[in-house]
Order: structure tokens, then sequence, then C-alpha cells
């Protein structure tokens, strides 16, 4: 079975200050989804797709083709403002994209059958793709959905306030609900942070959070659809606001439609949200390439892959 991969990289970088999907990272100009993509290679996926923004397209083509060589089975989709259902317009001033739920629908249209989505500036780890794709071609799974949950503690930033989707597990590592967090930070021995209504939020920093590493078979996908045309009823003509992929994955859980199971990766994840994380990002990825964690070319060792 050919299981593919969904790379988020249609992300405006505000707060970063450049394209953290192309930000060269690595020893040899790697950027971290280039990593993301050869773990999921050696984990048996088959191909992966790029959501990306029409005007960086030629942009990250060419850096995948210049580090990632052509062995492996890429694809690329633009996540377009008016990419959307019949009868809805985007507003003529909105810039922002629609938000992660949106560009995984954009990506779904060319893919056939369950597919991985993660984002393009979070490094996940070989043995989280390699339980997220165990888990989504096993014929014998109950779920409809797989996510791989983080450490709360483990995903923080020095730098500043992070977004993170806080979840609540119930019995067999089933998910029960994702409530999104802005600004999550240490203070003062605490974890605080913001809830999408404005009320502060304490944390311990022992929840488990998503960082958008999903697997989601077909019929998530269908909800998913009609979930975005009712998100665009209401805030359609809004030019700031986002229908997020963990409130809407959540939604359906609530509503008993979708049942996810949480895996839990032994991966250290690492990613960059501030510009002030881009050191710290830099030295992990030359010492994980110095100790063989990752190849020294990546472009070689997918070639042997295929």
């Amino acid at each position: 079975m050919s299981f593919p991969l969904v790379v988020l990289a249609a992300g405006l970088s505000t707060r970063y200050g450049r394209l953290k999907q192309l930000d060269p990272l690595g020893p040899r100009g790697e950027a971290i989804m280039d990593f993301n993509v050869f773990d999921a290679a050696r984990s048996g996926f088959g191909s992966v797709t790029f959501v990306v923004r029409r005007e960086i397209l030629d942009a990250v083509r060419t850096h995948v083709d210049d580090v990632l060589g052509g062995t492996f089975e890429t694809n690329f989709v633009c996540q377009e403002l008016d990419q959307l259902p019949d009868g809805f317009r985007a507003p003529p001033d909105r810039v922002k994209p629609w938000g992660t739920a949106h560009a995984v629908l954009c990506a779904a249209d060319s893919l056939e059958g369950p597919f991985a989505v993660c984002n393009a500036d979070d490094l996940y780890g070989p043995e989280a793709f390699r339980l997220l794709h165990d888990q989504m071609t096993d014929d014998g799974r109950t779920t409809q959905a797989a996510l791989v949950g983080y450490t709360l503690e483990n995903t923080l930033s020095g730098a500043g306030g992070v977004a993170r989707g806080v979840c609540v597990l119930g019995k067999d590592d089933l998910l029960e609900r994702v409530t999104e967090v802005q600004n999550i930070r240490r203070s003062d021995g605490w974890v605080t942070g913001i809830a999408t209504d404005g009320a502060p939020v304490e944390l311990t920093g022992q929840e488990i959070v998503s960082m958008n590493l999903w697997g989601f078979s077909p019929s998530v996908i269908d909800l998913l659809r009609r979930q975005f045309q009712r998100f665009l009823h209401y805030w359609g003509s809004d030019t700031q606001q986002e229908c997020f992929l963990s409130t809407t994955v959540s939604a359906q859980i609530e509503l008993e439609a979708t049942r996810v199971t949480v895996l839990q990766a032994p991966d250290t994840w690492f990613g960059i949200t501030h510009a002030a994380d881009r050191a710290r990002s830099e030295a992990i990825l030359r010492e994980r390439v110095a100790s063989g964690s990752y190849p020294a070319r990546l472009a070689d060792a997918l070639a042997r892959l295929g």
C-alpha cells in the first residue's frame, strides 16, 4: 500500500521573519521539512505532496529538487484563497490562508485512500513516522484517524509563546478533544497560555499536545469538507479567521463521527517558531547528521531507498 505524506508548507512565517519552510538549517542547506520527508520515506511512505502558496511554488520546487533529488515521488499543490466550494468567494482584502484544515483539503483533492499530514517546520523523528505509517496501513485498525502526540513541556520555545492543540485522552489512548491554546510559555515556574476566547489558561506542562502529525482515512476528509463549508458560512467574509485542523477533528470526535488513536513516539521533537529558535535548531541538526542519525546527503540516501 502506497501511503502518502502531505507537508503543510503554505504558512506566512510572520513571527519568524523569513520562510521557515525553506530556511537552510541543515549542514548542506537542508530545511526541516527535508528531514521529515526522509524519515517518512524510510518508514514506508510512498510519496510526498507539498502544500504551498502560489508565490513560493517555484522556490519550494527548486529547493526540493536540489536537496531531495528526483528519486522519491514528489508533488506540489497550491493553497489558493479562491480554492473554495461553489457559492463562496474570498474577501478581496484577505491575505492570510484559510488555515490548516483548508490546506489539507487542497491536497486531498489529488489523493486517494488514507494519508498523513505534517507541518513543514516541525521535526518529528523517524519513530513517529514509523508508528503513524504502521497504524494507518493496518487493515485491522479500529479508528478512522491517528495523531502522534508530544508532551507539552518538550515543545515550548525559550524565545516566546507558542500555539498548541492541547489534547484530552480517554480510554485506550483515544482522543476525546483538542483545545487550541495560544501564547503558551513558561513564566515564574508556571506554564500559562491564552484560550481562543481570550481567557487565561494554566497548564502543568505534562499535557499531550498536537503538533499536526496526523493520519486520516477518507471518511475524515469527507466530514472535513462539510465542516469547512460551515466555517465559510460563518466566517467567510472575515479576513483573519482560520479553520484549524485540530479543532475540526475535535468537533468530529464530539459528534462521535470519528475515532482517533493517539500515538506517543519516543523521538525528541523540535521546531522553529521564533527567529531566536534558529541557532538551537541548526546545532541539533548538525549533531544528528554528525552522529549518523541522518545521512550527509539526503538525495543519495533517498536514491538508495528507492
